[in-house]
């Protein structure tokens, strides 16, 4: 029986309310988290699992959490091996003002499943766009490999269903067919050149 802890996934300013957390919802599994990766937060290196196997039925105990506990929560079950569990979740905190909701944030873009790529996009000007470029300068090589990834699903998956991508070509609004992904990642990268890091 493996049990996520969250002290590993979360900064340390959130100590008591992860302790409470885990006193209040069951965040055990049969099977371990898999693949984790570390990444840079205010300075502490924390791990975040690429899919975990956390019953979601635990997503019905979370009445006695406090909004914050409650966005915790839905971060850890948005590494969930269900992407419609990692959808429903991310969509509790895209526009969190939570700075520790930026990787996760980052992480789902740089995933397979579009309609995910899609809440991201479609909620890009309510995104803390602080907490996103703060992270970013923190974690560069995360934003990479995001990056990376995002092109490398739209090659591989996505190329027929969204034709009109061409590289240089900039979105000209809503309606144009692109991939949404490439278009966040646009979106990011004009937001990174405009902020002095």
């Amino acid at each position: 029986m493996h049990i996520e802890k969250l002290s590993d996934r979360f900064p340390i300013g959130l100590a008591k309310d992860l302790k409470f957390i885990e006193s209040e919802i069951y965040l055990s599994s049969m099977h371990e988290s898999y693949m984790p990766f570390d990444i840079q937060f205010e300075k502490n290196t924390l791990t975040i699992p690429t899919r975990i196997y956390t019953d979601e039925g635990q997503l019905g105990r979370l009445a006695k959490l406090t909004p914050k506990q409650q966005e915790v929560i839905y971060c850890v079950f948005s590494r969930h091996h269900d992407g419609f569990v990692r959808e429903k979740c991310l969509r509790q905190f895209v526009t969190s003002n939570n700075s520790f909701t930026a990787p996760y944030i980052l992480q789902l873009l740089g995933e397979y499943v579009v309609e995910i790529i899609e809440v991201i996009y479609q909620n890009r000007e309510k995104i803390n766009k602080d907490n996103l470029v703060r992270y970013i300068s923190e974690n560069p090589l995360h934003y990479e490999q995001t990056r990376q990834r995002v092109y490398s699903y739209w090659d591989c998956y996505y190329r027929r269903a969204y034709p009109k991508y061409k590289r240089g070509v900039s979105p000209k609004d809503d309606s144009y067919l692109d991939y949404p992904g490439i278009k966040m990642v646009k979106y990011i990268n004009a937001l990174l050149s405009s902020t002095k890091l």
